[in-house]
Formats: C-alpha cells, structure tokens, sequence
C-alpha cells in the first residue's frame, strides 16, 4: 500500500532571525527621496551649471571681499580682522579641490547654495510629517535657488552662503529639539549655531528665534529648566571658543569691527534709508513672488478663515504627525475621527496644531526678528541688505505653504501656474540683472552692471604684470594704502609669488592688514608700490629714490575706469623724519628731497 509521505516543517532555530516587524503607515516618516526631489536636484545642477558658465562668459574677476577671502586662506587662522574664520576654510578647501581660479574660489561656496536647497526639503519634512510636507519642501527648495538674493549672492564666495546653511539645520534642528526634546537634536543645535557663529556672528540672532520656542513651541518639556539648551548653548560656544581666544590674543579686532560696523555707518540712517531696506528685501524676494504671495495669501485667508481645523484626510485617525516615540505628551483626542463628520478646532497641545499652526509661526518667528534687527539698524545708521538674509529662509517655507500645501493629500488641487509664474518671474528678473550688459548695445553706466566692481582687475594686473620681471625689481613687497589693492595685487599676481605690504604711517589697527601686514617703520627696504593715483606724494616722499616703471587704464562702464599705477621705489626714509633720524643716526637736512627719476 502506497503511502503518502507528510512533509514536517523544519524545526525553527533559536538562533534564527524574526522578521523585521514593519511600523504602522501612520508611525512612519514619509519617504524623502523620490521624483521629486531627483527633479529638484537636477534644477539646481543646471542652476549651478548656468551661474559657472556666467562667471566665465561675463570676464568677471573676484570682488574685493573674495580677493581678500583668498588672501586670508593662505594663512590660515582661527579669525580674521572682520570675520570668522569659516569662509577662509571653505576657499582653502575650494581652491585644493578647484584650483585658484575666479572659479575655483568662488565654487564650494556656490555649492553651498543646492545643499542648503535640499536641507529645507527635510525641514520642512520635520515641520509637516507628511508626504504632501515633503513636497513644500522641495517647492521651497525649488524657490530658493530662483531668489534674486541667491541669484546674486550665488556668485560671490561670501559668509552668506555658509551662513543660510547653518541657519537652515539650526531651524530644523531647533524644532525637532522643541517638539521632542531628544538630546540628539540639542546637540544638532549647537553644532549648527556654533558654525553658523564661525562663519558670521549674524548667527547670534538665531538666539532670539531660539527663546520664543522655548516656551511658544508645545513639547514633552518648555523653556529652560531642563539640560538640552544648556548643552546647546555650551557646544555653540565651544565652536566659538578658539575665535573668542584669537579675539582676546589680538585685542577683539572682530567683536569690535562689528559692533562699530552696527553703530556707526557711511550714512546717517533715517527713515528714507529704512525704507530702502525694507524695498531691498522685498527685492531679495523678487517682486513677482510678493505680489502672488500676498494674492494666495489672501485667496486662502478667505477660503479657509480663521480658525484652525482638521481637515478630513489622513490626519484625522492617523499618528503620522506624532509616532508615539517622540510625542507622547501630546493628544489627538480633538480631531474628528470620522469620515462624515464636521471638523471642529483643534487643541493647542494636538500634534495637528503643531503641524498646522506652531509651525507657521516657528518659519515667522525665523524670519521677524532678524528682519526687525536689520531695519532697526537702517533706521538708526545703516544696513546692508544682505544682513537679513537668513530671514528668507521661514518666509520662502511659508511661500512654499501657499504654492504647494503641506496638510493635504497629494491629489488636491494646487496652484501649479502661480509656481510656474513665481519661478519663471525670479529667474527672468536676475537674468535680466546680471545679462544686462550684454543685452545692451551701448556702454552702460555702473548703476546697471550688477558686476561692475569685479570687471577690470584681470585686466590691469596682467598688463603691469611684464614689469614685475625686470632683474631689478623682482622679489620685492608690493606696497599699497588701499585694501583693495594689496588684495587685488596679492590674486591677480599669485604666480610671481608677490609679498603684500600695507602703507600705515599711524600705526592703526583698523582693518586686516593694518593688524598683520603694515610696512614696518625702519629705514631702508625698497618696494614696488601700486596705486591708482599717478602721483602718490604721501608715499613717494618718504623714499630716495622713486622710479616709474608702468601704467594702465582699464574701462570697466561708460562712466568708470580702473586706473593704475606701478613704481620701483628704493631706500625707505621711514614714515617720519624723526624716524629716520633716530635710526640713521644722522642730522635733517632740508635740502635732501627724493631722487625721482624717469
């Protein structure tokens, strides 16, 4: 009789690995890679691509700040004169990876710019746990990058960029810390706080958002009786310590260039120079996304109304907003748990109100006091735009809000076009700005060359640069009384090898290289000096011998020329007669006078 065998199933091992139990979809975060960010991703590639190929096309060389950024990252230290030492890392970094070309330096710097792009797409993922969440990210991502203000500053190798960025995390990190109090984000915190101190004490602003979601910010714990902060705070000065000490070393050179940079100014402040502050930052914005901003704003207003509710979605019956882990003091016992039924305001304390109110007014409570700080300071002194520039960080998230909701399913209707229009606005006003030049047939005057200012030095240099190998005169410090001319000298001949030297016949301390390059007071050196006058009298004087060796003009507008020029001059005098009295060893004699010769 045939039987039919029964299979045993294997005996299951002890050792043997149980399957990964799969969270519920409502205890999940959502997903952040996808098509859309690769589509965000490849925007800011050909972004970055484009603003590359224009630095090239336009002839552009570095502007004063970049010179003297690049000449900072030479000798690198833990501060500067006039800031942080940051921005002299990244170009160092930049020109080892890059080369020191216009490029090459200004590169890692630009790149800052998508990275910081990506970084909103998971702050805004923290703000709104959702997918539709990380979709307004990546629109506020997508924004971003079309800002005029990052249209212009994505040119230049500035403490902005690293700046945005650690503004950026520190938001994200800030609110993940409030709403969960896990020490993990705390020392997030101060780990950005602290590099955003190292790249501009602009940073320190970032403390007054910090104190208002303290308490404004519903989580396990508020305000300060607890250690997260406390670490925060020690790791950001930790960060900061080696500047501080450089500071003190050198008698706060820093701390005391910005605080007179905010109390004193070339203008006088007032309300005229307030409002051209405030005009400048809505340029930042760009005109266009004002406008339709305040129209979707108030379309939206009028639509929704005041009060808060849960909408009937996914947000009604699910804990995606609040996996138990990180919200368990929180409730969501006041949203209707029904499809059919009404929706009603929601608790304070419900994780829907986090997402749906505390966290647009966390993005504001980013963006208002530093905008509050800057144009206080236009209204009693001055102020440059770019001061509040991490502010656009909250409002172009609360753009974002509009454009592409984060609280909705992905199926609802959004205002496509208004993006379309917003995008296609921004990027049609900075192309305009910066091709200028090239759309017009005539010389334009300065005011309309964004560029200007870096036009013309390559130029100039390269046509005084065959002086430099005359036997006689190669190897000596290039001298000059102009900031911009010992750095511009120091970039454009960094293949001669060329030693800066600073004219400081006072001894001051008031800009960098006063602190570390002053041409010392004893008698005897010879130098080449460059200066955009043809007589320098105040200087040549106190040599004994002056020769000429070349010139040049270099138009860079229809109203403004680069003009230099370039003298050997032989047996420094010392900025004084009494100088060089006491260390010659000799008596005045009126007669003697400089040697000039042709």
């Amino acid at each position: 009789m045939n039987e039919r065998s029964t299979a045993t199933p294997p005996a299951t091992s002890p050792s043997a690995k149980a399957p990964a139990v799969r969270k519920p979809a409502g205890q999940r975060w959502p997903q952040i890679w996808g098509p859309r960010l690769w589509m965000l991703l490849a925007f800011a590639v050909v972004l970055l691509i484009y603003r590359v190929w224009l630095i090239g096309h336009s002839g552009i060389s570095l502007f004063f700040d970049e010179a003297q950024y690049w000449d900072w990252s030479r000798h690198l230290a833990w501060g500067y004169y006039s800031k942080p030492p940051m921005i002299a890392g990244l170009i160092w970094l930049s020109t080892k990876l890059f080369g020191s070309g216009v490029v090459g330096v200004k590169l890692m710097t630009m790149l800052l710019y998508p990275v910081t792009a990506l970084v909103m797409v998971g702050f805004a993922r923290a703000l709104w746990p959702t997918s539709s969440g990380v979709r307004t990210g990546v629109v506020a991502g997508a924004l971003f990058l079309t800002l005029p203000m990052v249209g212009a500053l994505g040119l230049f190798a500035s403490t902005d960029a690293p700046l945005l960025l650690c503004w950026t995390v520190a938001g994200w990190m800030l609110w993940r810390a409030q709403v969960t109090n896990r020490m993990a984000y705390w020392v997030g915190v101060g780990l950005a706080c602290g590099l955003g101190l190292m790249s501009k004490y602009t940073m320190a602003a970032f403390a007054l958002t910090a104190l208002w979601t303290l308490w404004a910010v519903h989580g396990p714990r508020r305000g300060l009786m607890r250690p997260g902060p406390w670490v925060a705070i020690a790791l950001a000065l930790l960060i900061l310590s080696p500047n501080l000490w450089w500071n003190a070393h050198h008698g706060f050179p820093t701390l005391q260039h910005t605080a007179e940079l905010t109390t004193k100014s070339g203008r006088n402040g007032g309300l005229l120079s307030a409002l051209e502050f405030a005009g400048g930052q809505l340029l930042m914005l760009g005109p266009v996304v004002v406008v339709a901003g305040l129209w979707l704003a108030w379309r939206q207003r009028r639509a929704l109304g005041q009060t808060p509710v849960a909408p009937r979605s996914q947000w009604a019956n699910s804990s995606q907003v609040m996996p138990p882990s990180q919200w368990a003091h929180s409730t969501l016992g006041s949203a209707p748990s029904a499809a059919g039924t009404e929706a009603r305001p929601v608790a304070r304390t419900s994780a829907y109100y986090l997402a749906s109110v505390s966290s647009r007014r966390y993005l504001w409570a980013m963006s208002l006091p530093l905008l509050l700080l800057a144009l206080g300071q236009a209204l009693y002194a001055d102020a440059n735009l770019n001061w509040a520039a991490p502010g656009m960080i909250g409002l172009t998230l609360l753009l974002a809000t509009l454009l592409s909701p984060p609280l909705v399913p992905l199926a609802a209707p959004r205002p496509h076009r208004w993006l379309v229009v917003m995008l296609g606005g921004n990027l049609l006003l900075t192309g305009l700005v910066m091709h200028a030049r090239d759309l017009s047939t005539a010389p334009l005057p300065h005011q309309f060359d964004a560029m200007w200012r870096m036009r013309g030095w390559q130029e100039a240099f390269a046509d005084l640069a065959p002086a430099l190998d005359d036997p006689v005169v190669a190897g000596l410090p290039v001298l000059a009384d102009q900031r911009v001319l010992v750095t511009q000298a120091a970039y454009n001949w960094r293949s001669h090898g060329v030693k800066t030297l600073f004219w400081n016949p006072k001894g001051t301390r008031n800009n960098h290289y006063e602190l570390t390059q002053s041409l010392p007071d004893r008698v005897g050196p010879d130098v080449l000096l460059i200066s955009n006058s043809p007589q320098p009298d105040a200087i040549t004087q106190r040599f004994a011998i002056v020769r000429h060796l070349k010139s040049t003009v270099v138009p860079v507008s229809s109203d403004r020329k680069i003009e230099l020029h370039l003298f050997f001059l032989r047996g420094f005098l010392g900025y004084t007669q009494q100088s060089y009295m006491e260390q010659s060893g000799t008596q005045p004699d009126s007669r003697s006078a400089p040697l000039l010769t042709p």
